[in-house]
């Protein structure tokens, strides 16, 4: 998958969702092993179209690890399809983004409302966040790792 490649009903279900992370969880919860891991997929991909990890990103002249960058990309992808596209589309710089993620510049409109954070299910409590809480419901259902499953894949 890629930008372009992105399945529309992916950006649906966040936008649709949000800003209750446990709406996600619950719609997550009532779909086949299937979509659970092309939403796994679809979160991945689109986090990738925004930045090469392994090279960081630049903000104020620091250049941010490689865990650093993709925590920040998740995080766009995260905010809805709404910011992700001006950034996959070389419209919003990054650096710019960073400095929202990080409280240093206001939080475009495109932006939308953060996620609550809250989660039904004790079990999932860990994977708080909206690309972490597919990893959570997957090993509920299925007893089984979704980064194991997709790297056999």
């Amino acid at each position: 998958m890629g930008p372009d490649r992105d399945p529309d009903w992916f950006w649906e279900v966040l936008d649709a969702t949000r800003p209750r992370l446990s709406a996600l969880e619950s719609w997550l919860e009532s779909q086949p092993r299937d979509v659970l891991e092309a939403f796994a997929l679809a979160y991945e991909s689109a986090a990738e179209s925004l930045a090469d990890f392994s090279e960081g990103v630049s903000v104020d002249g620091d250049v941010w690890s490689e865990d650093g960058t993709e925590d920040l990309c998740r995080w766009v992808v995260g905010q809805g399809y709404g910011l992700w596209s001006p950034v996959v589309a070389g419209d919003l710089p990054l650096e710019e983004v960073a400095r929202m993620y990080l409280g240093r510049a206001p939080l475009l409109p495109e932006g939308g409302t953060p996620w609550d954070g809250e989660v039904s299910d004790p079990a999932h409590r860990g994977y708080q966040s909206p690309g972490a809480i597919v990893q959570g419901v997957y090993r509920t259902r299925f007893a089984e790792d979704l980064h194991e499953r997709l790297a056999g894949m």
